[in-house]
């Protein structure tokens, strides 16, 4: 063996031990940093022997330095940081809301329960001044602590559109960091020669982990280590490229501006519908779902303290209260008394989701209260206001139906704006969706004429009666006719027909032919061959 290859023998040892003690070093330091992955030194025979004969052929060198890495827990990790700081945020906004409802001192439903407390005891003895001072002071508790929870679930609300601005800058940064390193990525690999290094990787995890904290979504590792994060399926980083999250003026989203690395300077917006995790998603679910739950919540309970506790004083309904306990404020007015013409008088009944879901979709976005146009109001005599729906443009004010011609109906704003639609005919129970896109109101019409189930015997509308020159030869029955004796009319070229239950309607004949013709009394439910 040749002094030479014990020097290079030294040498390979004397260089693998200090990659070894380098990697050591490296990997105990590391433990402080955020997302450091432990890096092994790899060692390899770079020459061989080229027979049993001799030793000297043999070397060694430091192949390169490799990271301890598993995808599958990479991938598990991610979705577990986006899930977690989801709830965080979750329980850090409604925190407040949980120990004020908690809080026996503060919380809502002791105010209610000493209320109709200090109302019964009153009700057992009317001239005790004192219980009657009681009720005050309980029912002002009631409306501050009202009041105080109202203010409270707003203040979320705010909180978290003002949180949801600040976190979307956070991703901005993120965002052309993460495209950096994956450009950085790119330009380190080499196939077969060199592969990025842990430290490129370690920072790609890094800036991933905070995009999942921040928005949620999904990461993607690509085959050339590069990353791709997505949310609802369109992607924030794609390699090199970044686009751009905004907020849209609804506040109710967030949008993605695509980066077009060829196209027009302008790049494309596109609304993310949802976001199922992160600190976005949380705080989305805030201001878009949470707080408005809340207020209707809110709104149920007032509704239903007005209209019980002042109608204890009502000496009929529809007239005012002789004392109004509760009340809404709105501007410089009060509603309390629960009379007809006042807004408090037509209080719905609530007694569960559905109730609440169909009145706000009734009131919709801002139709008035004494408008003509809500739900259960009559449009001809046998059709009425079913449901109502407002839309965002539907502007404030009183609306106004009418009737124009034979099938048509216009709808009116205070201002003057007005649309004209046409309507098909209806049968009995029938439905029918009016839709005035102008003013952003859409109507659904119910028919509620009577109409035949089973035609009387005695009734003189039946197979083989006539009419005039022609011969009623068959009959057909809707299945919701109602039963009653129906009788036929004419006038002319005109022939009605009328049911003992109030209802009529007629038609215009055309001379008889060898084919016959069939009368069909849509709204009735009936139809004949003649």
């Amino acid at each position: 063996m040749g002094i030479y290859s014990l020097t290079d023998s030294a040498m390979a040892g004397l260089n693998i031990a200090q990659a070894g003690i380098l990697t050591t070093s490296q990997n105990v330091a590391g433990t402080s940093v955020e997302g450091y992955s432990r890096r092994n030194a790899n060692v390899i025979m770079d020459s061989l022997a080229p027979n049993s004969l001799m030793l000297n052929g043999s070397s060694f060198a430091v192949e390169g330095f490799t990271r301890h890495y598993s995808s599958l827990i990479g991938s598990q990790l991610l979705i577990q940081q986006s899930k977690s700081s989801y709830s965080d945020t979750l329980v850090q906004y409604t925190n407040s809301v949980d120990s004020l409802v908690a809080d026996k001192s503060t919380g809502l439903n002791t105010a209610i329960s000493n209320f109709f407390n200090a109302m019964g005891a009153y009700a057992a003895d009317p001239t005790n001044k004192a219980m009657a001072g009681a009720i005050t002071g309980t029912a002002k508790e009631v409306a501050q602590r009202m009041t105080g929870m109202s203010t409270l679930v707003n203040q979320i609300q705010s909180d978290a559109r003002t949180a949801l601005t600040d976190t979307v800058a956070q991703v901005n940064t993120i965002l052309p960091a993460l495209a950096d390193i994956n450009q950085k990525i790119v330009d380190g690999n080499s196939p077969g020669v060199s592969a990025p290094s842990a430290d490129l990787l370690d920072e790609r995890d890094r800036l991933l982990s905070s995009l999942q904290q921040l928005v949620g979504g999904q990461s993607l590792i690509n085959s050339d280590g590069t990353a791709t994060q997505l949310v609802a399926g369109m992607p924030l980083v794609e390699r090199a490229i970044a686009n751009k999250v905004t907020i849209n003026a609804d506040q109710e989203h967030v949008a993605l501006t695509f980066n077009l690395q060829n196209g027009p300077t302008k790049g494309v917006l596109t609304t993310v519908q949802t976001l199922d995790g992160g600190q976005a998603g949380a705080l989305l679910e805030l201001s878009n779902n949470f707080v408005p739950t809340v207020q209707k919540r809110l709104d149920t309970i007032a509704m239903g303290l007005v209209k019980v506790a002042n109608s204890a004083a009502q000496t009929s309904s529809g007239l005012a209260t002789n004392l109004a306990i509760f009340g809404f404020k709105v501007a410089d007015k009060t509603y309390s008394s629960l009379a007809t013409n006042d807004l408090s008088g037509n209080l719905p009944t609530i007694e569960n989701e559905n109730d609440l879901l169909d009145l706000y979709s009734s009131l919709g976005n801002a139709i008035s209260s004494n408008s003509a146009v809500k739900v259960g109001n009559l449009v001809g005599t046998y059709t009425s206001i079913s449901s109502l729906t407002a839309g965002s443009n539907t502007l404030a004010g009183d609306y106004t139906l009418t009737k124009v011609g034979t099938n048509q109906l216009n709808i009116s704003d205070s201002s003057g704006k007005n649309q004209t639609v046409s309507l098909i005919t209806s049968v009995s129970g029938g439905l029918q969706t009016v839709d005035f896109n102008q003013l952003g109101i859409t109507l659904q019409l119910e028919n509620f004429s009577p109409a035949l189930s089973a035609v009387s015997s005695s009734s003189v509308v039946k197979d083989g009666a006539t009419v005039g020159a022609q011969t009623i030869s068959n009959m057909e029955v809707e299945n919701n006719v109602q039963s009653g004796t129906y009788t036929f009319s004419y006038s002319g070229s005109q022939v009605t027909l009328t049911s003992s239950n109030g209802g009529s309607q007629t038609l215009t004949l055309v001379d008889g032919t060898s084919a016959g013709q069939t009368l069909n009394f849509t709204q009735m439910g009936i139809s004949f061959s003649m």
